[in-house]
């Protein structure tokens, strides 16, 4: 009900949201793709449910109660769904209850619902990506094809999840000895899976583009606001530490709106005559990381460890549109609940130190963070990593609270006994 009713609560689309748009509406025609600046797996979605319920298009209007917002509630269900399952298998039903609960009850994962973006279909996609590879690790071929093709999937949703990918693959291969050629089987076949429901769409972009496109053609533009340490990796901040030389070199674009990086990589773009955008932008990544990652190590280091807290004690407060509550109480009870999860994890990652269910799916989740660490991460970014987390954070929680009540029950019991045998 929550999220049904912060539906129609955005008053203004970002570039992000119009991207996503543009290519589903490409989608829907079946007239080829906007721009491959965003992964896929939102706009397919988005264009499948266009075409069950019959609708012509993706409107990108504010307000919006359209076919995008009742499907980003369908993904926010499954997720809910998805995340009981795993939980459950590994702590029990009061894991799922947590869980679900925190899920359900997170402020920015509710108000997220009213929005274009690709966060809830990311969050649903990296709790099924690690769930599917630890349920057919131990299973036949089948299953592990399985895993691999849905980890290709996820990747599709996000490409910032090929990291954990990468690390499940190896994960996969590690074993006892005796039983690592079967280890490495194993591996080859989920990571071929992975491959071959990638191949399309790389091979699609990368003519499309007339070059290799692993997924999205954006991740060198988030690495260079990322790594440019007078905007301390963040977009808003580097955006505006351009925001002089912009006006002065385009002065049409001074009126642009505040985070609005478009004319910036213009700039870029202009400052290397006779390279192509990407090929500018990539130089000017190449001179952040020899200027402030070897030049300054310390200070980038600074900022990388400020990027990451700010990350997650921020919570995204919506973006478009005003909160579901006080602004005050709703940030607290979000830092609340994600301190929680956090502290959950740790617990997890003590009581279950030696399941591999509980320690891969955490490592995957610690990369896919330090690895958006580089790319100019915002508060935003935690909603595909919030679901996870909280998994992860209330398999922690219930099996303490479960080992804690086992052991008062005990003390419980040996005072019953000593009573009762003092009485006779």
């Amino acid at each position: 009900m929550l999220r049904l009713h912060a539906i129609g609560g955005d008053d203004r689309l970002s570039s992000d949201e119009l991207g996503y748009i543009g290519d589903a509406n490409k989608l829907i025609h079946l007239s080829g793709y906007n721009s491959f600046h965003w992964a896929p797996g939102t706009p397919i979605l988005f264009a499948i449910l266009a075409w069950l319920s019959g609708h012509s298009e993706i409107s990108a209007v504010t307000n919006s109660h359209g076919i995008a917002q009742y499907a980003q509630w369908l993904v926010e269900l499954a997720t809910m769904v998805a995340a009981a399952a795993f939980a459950w298998k590994i702590a029990g039903v009061w894991a799922a209850l947590l869980a679900v609960l925190a899920i359900a009850t997170y402020g920015p994962l509710i108000e997220v619902t009213r929005t274009y973006l690709s966060e809830p279909l990311g969050g649903l996609m990296l709790i099924a990506m690690v769930a599917a590879a630890a349920w057919a690790r131990r299973r036949d071929w089948r299953w592990l094809l399985a895993a691999g093709v849905l980890g290709g999937l996820a990747c599709l949703a996000r490409e910032d999840f090929l990291p954990g990918l990468l690390v499940l693959v190896v994960a996969l291969a590690v074993a006892r000895r005796g039983e690592r050629q079967r280890a490495l089987r194993r591996a080859a076949i989920y990571l071929a899976a992975a491959l071959l429901a990638l191949a399309p769409w790389v091979a699609f972009a990368s003519a499309e583009e007339h070059g290799l496109v692993a997924i999205t053609t954006g991740g060198t533009d988030s690495l260079f606001i990322g790594t440019y340490l007078p905007g301390d990796g963040s977009q808003f901040q580097t955006v505006a530490a351009f925001k002089g030389a912009v006006c002065h070199r385009f002065p049409r674009e001074c009126a642009s709106p505040p985070g609005d990086a478009a004319p910036m990589f213009q700039l870029i773009a202009a400052e290397h005559p006779g390279d192509t955008r990407g090929q500018a932008v990539t130089a000017a990544v190449l001179s952040n990381l020899r200027k402030y990652m070897l030049g300054r190590p310390i200070a980038f280091a600074g900022m990388l460890a400020r990027k990451l807290w700010s990350m997650w004690a921020a919570p995204w407060s919506g973006g478009n549109g005003t909160q579901l509550g006080p602004a005050a109480v709703a940030t607290a009870l979000d830092l609340a609940c994600v301190g929680a999860a956090w502290l959950g994890l740790l617990i997890a990652l003590w009581l279950f130190r030696r399941r591999w269910a509980v320690v891969v799916p955490a490592i995957v989740l610690l990369v896919v963070i330090f690895f958006n660490d580089w790319f100019g991460p915002e508060p935003r970014d935690t909603l595909r990593l919030a679901p996870l987390l909280f998994v992860l954070g209330a398999v922690g929680l219930a099996a303490a609270g479960a080992r804690l009540a086992s052991a008062v029950g005990t003390q419980l019991g040996g005072v019953r006994a000593r009573v009762a045998s003092a009485r006779r």
